[in-house]
């Protein structure tokens, strides 16, 4: 099975697909990565069906998931609210479980009370390819602590095999565990 393929999981299942650092300047943090051995991927920039989605990205492709270095681009609400979160702290914001049926996480989140935005159909090129995917997540008053979002990749091929390289002590991403003191319990986020 192709490294791709096992980053789209079976009909009622999640894998751990990517953790996301919001960063402020994504040169500075490409430089970082690169000193330290990584393969950083070219800067891309995300469109939603609605256009900019004032946010950019390079990452650094594992041989099961991603690390996805994101910064704020332009003026739009997404932009800001990365903003806002890198106010508090710079690094990890974002937890990401890739599904095979985006608009099936977003029913189950508002079945229990996540209240979701609405689905974002996001695209964007990677080396010349278009790269197409939906994203579902949390409401923000419903997980203040980071943004925990489920991610379908539509045209995988186009970027998850690519620039996988190994580095002396970095292992693939298995798993990502959440605490959450509040009134809705975390399998109800994280799983069926």
């Amino acid at each position: 099975m192709s490294i791709a393929m096992q980053q789209v999981p079976a009909p009622g299942g999640l894998v751990l697909d990517h953790l996301a650092h919001f960063v402020p300047s994504l040169v500075e943090a490409a430089k970082a990565l690169t000193a330290l051995g990584f393969t950083v991927t070219p800067q891309s920039d995300h469109r939603t069906q609605d256009g900019p989605a004032g946010s950019s990205n390079v990452c650094v492709m594992l041989e099961h998931g991603y690390l996805e270095i994101l910064a704020p681009t332009f003026d739009t609400p997404n932009a800001q609210q990365i903003r806002a979160a890198m106010a508090r702290y710079a690094g990890v914001h974002l937890g990401c479980f890739g599904t095979p049926d985006a608009e099936g996480e977003q029913r189950r989140l508002e079945a229990h009370g996540f209240k979701p935005p609405p689905l974002t159909r996001l695209a964007r090129e990677f080396e010349g390819r278009p790269v197409r995917f939906s994203v579902v997540r949390s409401n923000r008053d419903s997980m203040p602590e980071g943004r925990i979002q489920f991610c379908q990749h539509h045209t995988p091929e186009a970027h998850l095999p690519l620039r996988v390289r190994r580095v002396l002590g970095v292992q693939p991403l298995h798993a990502r565990v959440e605490v959450r003191v509040g009134p809705a319990p975390q399998h109800l986020l994280c799983g069926n």
